[in-house]
């Protein structure tokens, strides 16, 4: 098999997540299509540009929160994906709770749900990585098997890069 050459990163699929912060005070959320765990899962890192309106929260309160949403709130994702909070009041999308933290909004109807504090931020002008610890998670007792995680039942939006730039749906269990 011949190999091609194509632009990017093609490291797929990836969960999106709607990042949280409070700015002045009030919730605000952002999508995030490249966010990954590190270190078995006690840390999360994303990359944001610099010109954002949630980074001003992340940088005033030092957290965020990380919200997995479900297939049924693409029109909520995209919405906070094509509107800045500058303009548009996020917070009335979602019911918002609160954590151990108290300054990382969570979004209620997201099936899961972490509360990080910022342990260090990189400048990479014009963007910064944003590394947080995970304090705390939470998702929705109908997602659980045996008290584990299934991933089939959060039904996760997907993200591609290197190819269409779309939404997907999570696949089929192929082992177990």
């Amino acid at each position: 098999m011949m190999k091609e050459e194509i632009r990017g990163n093609v490291l797929n699929p990836l969960p999106v997540a709607l990042v949280g912060a409070l700015v002045d005070g009030k919730p605000n959320y952002l999508v995030i299509g490249y966010i990954s765990p590190f270190n078995f899962g006690k840390h999360i890192f994303f990359s944001l540009y610099k010109k954002r309106y949630t980074r001003i929260g992340i940088h005033e309160n030092m957290t965020f929160s990380v919200n997995i949403p479900s297939e049924s709130l693409l029109e909520e994702t995209k919405v906070c994906g094509s509107k800045s909070g500058r303009n548009y009041d996020k917070s009335s999308i979602f019911d918002t709770f609160f954590g151990e933290l108290k300054t990382a909004p969570m979004i209620r109807e997201c099936p899961l749900n972490m509360e990080c504090e910022v342990t260090e931020i990189l400048d990479y002008d014009p963007n910064e990585g944003i590394i947080g610890r995970v304090v705390k998670s939470y998702v929705d007792s109908d997602v659980l098997v045996d008290s584990k995680l299934d991933m089939r039942k959060v039904h996760p939006l997907i993200w591609t890069i290197g190819g269409d730039f779309n939404y997907y749906q999570l696949g089929n269990r192929i082992d177990g």
